[in-house]
């Protein structure tokens, strides 16, 4: 939870205990850290209750000593909620429950707004499910969602699914807000998990997203994607109305672990919505990434973005420091994102490109393999390449070694790519510096393609000399009909020089 919305949420409770009817009465503590007005909140109840502990714990003992039905009476009509919820610390668990049986369940409600949790959290949680459903029934009929909140994470499952169909959802996004154990909130997911799209609905339409938000905060990274998901399902107006909200309480870095464990399709329609694509938007989600730990997760988002926001991103990337940003490559490349980073790389500027190829991180062997595979896994040769070419040619003899390691399906992928782009001196100068082996597998690979016309119209009269000079070094290495081809082309190129060298034309004339 983002500070601010968990020092909201301990002042309404605070507000509670000191019988404020209007919490933002307290609004003056909310910029205290949140830790802080809680502590404060419970050393209040501990004098509350400890002021008088040893006379209380007197009247518990008594309490054995009378039956039942009559320490019933007396609780309900001379102790009152007050003094009753005082004393239940004391008394013996089963002994408790026996005599809350037979009260009426809208006194239990009132005992229940002054108990304390952690005092009695055993007889709490061995309260009948069927009881508890009554209590919660009285609570929120008088809208009492801060008790219901302090008693969630003692309350056994039996219990809270006895009491979840009396709550609306709006109550659950209420109670949620103001649970005392925020780790509670996985379960009480587990529970309504056919209402979630119910409750973020409601958030939506109720401009409850604050407390919305909250619970994306508090749920556990194995929810994520569920909850993105659904979110997503919803449609465009849910998914502006939480990107509005989340932009106003500058809570990107509570969004941003959702969106990065969102399905695919899911995240492409978050990326898609134009709430997203205005810059100060942007802006916001960027530099809470790259300043509040959150750069892994603005990966996946940032991949999904139209050319113009991506291109807005990937300079704000590139603004960091050469220190800074070679950190942040190690830090996807450990992470094993190479697939969301590529992108990035590839949409920043010719000059910012040139920048990034030449940090130390870029000739890290490790790195450039894991670029490589990458590249080969997720089909990205039309983005890689360009930051292939980047790269210094010290970085050329580890590349050819990837490369070589590719498997035929996928060298032939690189291979298309680069006769489709402008990057095909780049494939060729890479390729043909591997070992014999790996360069026949090369060339063969090419000379037996379906469509060697694409690779032989990527040779074009801007194709640099380094190309054609390759090829010539592995004259003898090159199939005899490639190498034909070749020489035709550069004929055709008007490079007769580069004919010669790959086939002189004695050879054509036999």
């Amino acid at each position: 939870m983002s500070e601010h919305l968990a020092a909201v949420a301990e002042t309404t409770k605070l507000a509670r205990l000191l019988g404020i009817s209007d919490p933002t009465d307290l609004d003056f503590l909310v910029d205290l850290p949140p830790a802080a007005i809680r502590q404060f909140r419970e050393r209040a109840t501990d004098r509350l209750f400890d002021r008088d502990a040893k006379r209380l714990h007197t009247v518990a003992q008594a309490a054995k000593l009378v039956p039942v039905s009559i320490s019933a009476k007396v609780a309900e009509r001379a102790f009152g909620p007050v003094l009753c919820a005082a004393i239940a610390g004391a008394v013996e668990p089963t002994r408790a429950i026996d005599i809350a049986k037979t009260l009426p369940p809208a006194f239990l409600a009132a005992v229940a707004v002054q108990i304390d949790p952690r005092r009695t959290a055993a007889i709490i949680a061995a309260v009948p499910p069927a009881l508890v459903e009554k209590v919660a029934r009285e609570l929120l009929a008088h809208g009492d969602h801060i008790t219901m909140g302090r008693f969630v994470h003692v309350i056994p499952e039996p219990a809270l699914r006895a009491a979840a169909p009396v709550m609306s959802d709006i109550d659950l996004l209420r109670i949620g807000f103001l649970l005392e154990d925020k780790t509670a909130i996985d379960n009480v997911l587990h529970i309504v998990a056919d209402r979630v799209p119910g409750i973020i609905r409601a958030a939506a339409e109720q401009h409850m997203w604050a407390e919305g938000i909250d619970l994306l905060d508090s749920i556990a990274p194995h929810n994520r994607a569920w909850i993105g998901d659904t979110a997503a399902g919803l449609g465009g107006p849910v998914l502006d109305s939480l990107i509005a909200a989340v932009a106003d309480l500058d809570a990107w870095a509570t969004l941003l672990p959702i969106t990065s464990a969102m399905s695919h399709d899911s995240l492409r329609l978050f990326a898609e919505r134009p709430a997203v694509h205005a810059e100060p938007v942007l802006a916001a989600i960027t530099d809470t990434a790259l300043n509040a730990g959150h750069w892994l997760e603005l990966l996946p988002l940032a991949a999904h973005l139209p050319p113009a926001q991506l291109a807005f991103v990937a300079a704000r990337v590139a603004a960091e420091t050469d220190d800074r940003l070679d950190h942040l490559i190690r830090q996807a490349d450990t992470a094993g994102r190479w697939d969301a980073m590529i992108p990035v790389a590839l949409a920043m500027t010719d000059s910012e490109r040139r920048r990034l190829a030449a940090l130390p991180v870029m000739g890290d062997p490790d790195v450039l393999r894991a670029i490589i595979t990458s590249t080969a896994e997720h089909q990205l040769w039309s983005q890689a390449l360009p930051l292939v070419h980047a790269l210094p040619d010290t970085t050329t003899p580890t590349l050819a070694h990837c490369i070589g390691d590719l498997t035929p399906e996928q060298l032939l992928a690189a291979v298309r790519t680069a006769a489709q782009s402008d990057t095909i001196d780049t494939l060729v100068d890479i390729a043909l510096a591997q070992e014999p082996h790996g360069r026949a597998r090369v060339l063969e690979l090419i000379d037996t393609m379906d469509d060697i016309e694409d690779f032989l119209t990527a040779l074009t009269a801007h194709t640099p000399d380094a190309v054609w000079n390759a090829f010539a070094r592995v004259r003898d290495e090159i199939p005899p009909r490639l190498r034909t081809q070749l020489a035709e082309r550069a004929r055709e190129l008007d490079h007769p020089h580069h004919a010669t060298a790959l086939q002189p034309a004695t050879a054509t004339a036999q």
